[in-house]
């Protein structure tokens, strides 16, 4: 009856503790050469990636989708999350406005379309894994310098929007709102 208890117990434990963890396992984003490049520094707290889009007829078509920040996250309470790869930096010239916190700098193809994407995964009591989605469409301008981070959820099971900033100019960042195109195939 005790080992019973003790077994309910821990599996219960076990559960929410794990409940709490995220694993990315796309391919980083990789550091583009060109001397035009755009340049962003994110907060590696969440799951944030990047998808790719280029123009195809009348749409753009997704070309591509890569992963910000680190592979690993334990987010064990709402207010923490704590990665498990290291920090990456390419020397950006604008100051760094997270302070100690770690961080994921890329040098990014300039006039790209993107999306910008912050994806959680949380568990239902029955065990059922439930995505919850925000994204922000940008378009890097060439040599802009940016820092891109997840606010904090309005609501305890949803994602937190995600903010650009654009530290070189210090204004509004370039945005798209042009057709995505339909997705064709089986594994689309």
């Amino acid at each position: 009856m005790i080992y019973e208890v003790l077994r309910k117990l821990f599996f219960i434990i076990t559960r929410d503790f794990l409940s709490g963890c995220q694993l990315d396992v796309r391919r980083s984003l990789e550091d583009y050469n060109g001397v035009d490049a755009a340049k962003i520094r994110v907060l590696d707290k969440g799951v944030l990636s990047v998808v790719s889009y280029e123009q195809e007829g009348d749409c753009y078509k997704e070309t591509e989708t890569r992963k910000l920040t680190s592979a690993f996250h334990l987010s064990v309470l709402s207010s923490a999350d704590y990665s498990t790869e290291f920090t990456k930096k390419i020397n950006m010239q604008s100051p760094n406005s997270f302070g100690n916190k770690k961080v994921k700098e890329y040098a990014i193809r300039p006039d790209e379309h993107l999306i910008i994407i912050n994806r959680t995964t949380d568990s239902d009591r029955y065990g059922n894994n439930i995505n919850y989605e925000k994204s922000t469409r940008f378009i890097p301008e060439k040599n802009h310098e940016y820092e891109i981070y997840t606010e904090k959820p309005e609501i305890i099971k949803s994602a937190g929007n995600i903010i650009v900033n654009d530290v070189t100019t210090h204004e509004s960042i370039k945005v798209w709102n042009d057709k995505i195109c339909q997705k064709k195939g089986f594994f689309s």
